[in-house]
């Protein structure tokens, strides 16, 4: 008799133990929900996938740095009887807004008495039967002597952007070049974003190329 009674007495402490168990067990869970649920739902969404492996974007000071160094920029317009050759130097004040690149820089003529500042208008375009991107000249508004103001737009030659920038990085003994194949190309205001796949390949060390 004594055996059978502590035998249910063990029995029902050992179901209380599991109620309590399954009870503080639920709190955890609830308590768990509460605290990731409303934090899940306070984030922000991912942003729109991209095609592109890698993203970068250039600033209005690095272009214009590079249109220092581009720039003097001599180019002829006219024809077999009347040349005229024009330089553009000094950019500045360089503006990327509305989908277009504009800018001041200095004219000049070295056959005729020309000596201004324009603001050219360049924009970018795509071509799909040649999918590239060309940069365009929409507007370049030049004042010359007996002429009056001349729009050079069509005298300018349209630029073709690179489909592939590689670059050689130098890993132990092996360079490795590194190529970013251009997928896309948009003038946001203030930046030039530009979307490439990243595509690494051996390079054949300098003096040794065609040699094994």
């Amino acid at each position: 008799m004594l055996y059978s009674l502590q035998t249910d007495r063990s029995r029902e402490a050992g179901r209380a133990m599991m109620r309590r168990r399954q009870k503080y067990s639920g709190v955890g869970v609830a308590l768990l929900l509460g605290v990731t649920m409303p934090y899940s739902a306070t984030q922000s969404p991912e942003p729109a996938a991209d095609r592109s492996g890698v993203r970068f974007t250039i600033t209005e000071a690095a272009l214009l740095d590079w249109l220092k160094a581009a720039t003097p920029y001599t180019f002829s317009v006219g024809n077999q009887v009347l040349k005229i050759d024009l330089t553009l130097s000094e950019p500045k004040d360089l503006r990327l807004q509305d989908s277009k690149a504009s800018f001041q820089v200095r004219l000049k003529g070295t056959t005729i008495p020309v000596d201004q500042v324009v603001a050219p208008v360049f924009l970018l375009r795509h071509y799909d039967s040649l999918n590239k991107y060309f940069v365009v000249i929409s507007s370049l508004p030049v004042l010359l002597p007996g002429l009056g103001t001349v729009d050079l737009k069509d005298s300018f030659p349209k630029f073709e952007l690179p489909e592939l920038i590689q670059d050689i990085w130098k890993f132990s003994d092996r360079p490795m070049a590194v190529n970013l194949d251009i997928r896309r190309i948009a003038v946001l205001d203030h930046a030039i974003e530009i979307g490439a796949n990243v595509i690494f390949t051996p390079a054949a060390p300098v003096g040794t190329r065609g040699t094994r």
